[in-house]
């Protein structure tokens, strides 16, 4: 599961969330620090995208949005970056694969 943006401060509890549902974490920063060039890698190994579309470049947001839908990989965006938001969005992504 790709993490796209976040807190940078919250992503030890995002990767703990991702863990315990059985997921292996990825994450890009969404262009803010990390080259958005490295972000295509990330999006290839994930089977599913979370994109923080509040904590996240403009450009970031196309490129992942794009990606996604060329590729039919599962994204979900989320507005707020909370910890709270991103357990529910694995919560009703676990759900919906079951």
């Amino acid at each position: 599961m790709l993490c796209v943006g976040g807190r940078s401060g919250a992503i030890d509890a995002y990767r703990q969330l991702v863990e315990q549902s059985g997921g292996r974490f990825l994450h890009h920063d969404g262009g803010l620090e990390e080259s958005l060039h490295r972000i295509d890698g990330v999006l290839a190994a994930a089977d599913l995208v979370i994109c923080q579309a509040g904590c996240i470049s403009h450009n970031a947001y196309w490129r992942v949005k794009e990606q996604c839908k060329r590729t039919g990989k599962r994204c979900l965006f989320v507005r707020n970056a909370g910890v709270s938001s991103f357990g529910r969005m694995i919560s009703a992504a676990r759900a919906e694969e079951n």
